[in-house]
């Protein structure tokens, strides 16, 4: 059994119910099962009926089970429109105090291929691994440097890491023990929330992921390609990226709030197949055009929203 853990509330229910079912659908290998964890607050619970439904249908061997999110982080940095749902990963390793290890996704993500070869990666020493975004681009990254914290960031430059995709080693966080310092930096002004936290305390101990298993969506292929050209992957790693992803992350801008968005038609591709997904969605308050313009720029600009 993988085990993976998806954190959300109402806000995220919807994609997270899209994120499940593709994570069951594109699994390509029916040796493999998972073992989901839904933690959200009560509210969500709402959900879990129909979630369990999306899973019993697809894989009668996968498991899902719904934990109520602490209230730890309650009173954490709220920015651009993420809830504090987002630092939940950040508590994984004592919600789980007797699993070793296990995969955290975003919700706004679609699965595309199979998971075993990320679970059974060797992550042996190290905290977490993830994978390098395209917050490492030179140009972004310069502008990260104005951040108020620039500072903080300087020893991960080339190393940073999206996360919406992690392999968490829970053993070796507990024996870490961050709760205090994580929480505490939870109340302060992180542009990126938990991905600026966990790049700077994780450093040193980060295990780099193949870039296929967080394939930044809203990136066009010649934009992808600059992780080669900037040496951040090889050629070869990029190439398979685009070819064959095995997670599309939709950082920045939604394909549920804009079919324009880049690799979007993939998405509702995807849902519009799926009956008991599509009722989520209704397509009369769905932007139809294309990102462009003022949405295309600050989509471009911003390429490691979470």
């Amino acid at each position: 059994m993988i085990e993976i853990a998806f954190c959300f509330d109402n806000n995220m229910a919807a994609a997270a119910c899209v994120a499940i079912a593709s994570l069951l659908d594109f699994n390509g290998d029916k040796r493999v099962h998972y073992r989901i964890s839904c933690i959200c607050p009560r509210e969500t619970f709402d959900y879990k009926l129909k979630i369990e439904s999306i899973v019993k249908k697809r894989d009668g061997k996968s498991t899902v089970d719904f934990y109520l999110a602490p209230e730890e982080f309650d009173g954490a940095y709220e920015v651009r429109g993420i809830s504090v749902s987002t630092y939940l990963r950040l508590l994984l390793h004592r919600i789980f105090p007797e699993k070793r290890k296990i995969i955290y996704a975003d919700v706004d993500i679609l699965f595309q291929d199979t998971l075993k070869a990320l679970w059974d990666d060797n992550i042996s020493g190290f905290l977490i691994g993830g994978v390098k975004g395209a917050a490492n681009f030179r140009n972004t990254w310069q502008e990260s440097m104005k951040l108020p914290y620039a500072e903080k960031l300087k020893d991960v430059t080339g190393n940073y890491i999206n996360a919406g995709i992690l392999i968490m080693n829970l053993e070796e966080i507990r024996r870490w023990n961050p709760d205090e310092s994580w929480l505490q930096m939870a109340g302060e002004n992180y542009y990126y929330q938990d991905q600026d936290i966990l790049n700077i305390t994780c450093k040193g101990k980060v295990r780099y992921l193949p870039v296929r298993y967080n394939v930044q969506a809203h990136l066009t292929t010649k934009e992808f390609m600059r992780f080669a050209k900037e040496g951040i992957f090889s050629k070869e790693q990029c190439t398979e990226a685009v070819k064959r992803p095995a997670v599309l992350h939709y950082t920045g801008p939604k394909p549920w709030d804009n079919r324009g968005v880049n690799r979007g038609k993939i998405w509702w591709g995807y849902v519009e197949s799926q009956k008991d997904l599509s009722c989520f969605f209704d397509e009369t308050k769905v932007m139809n055009r294309k990102t462009t313009g003022l949405l295309g720029k600050i989509n471009r600009h911003l390429p490691f929203l979470k």
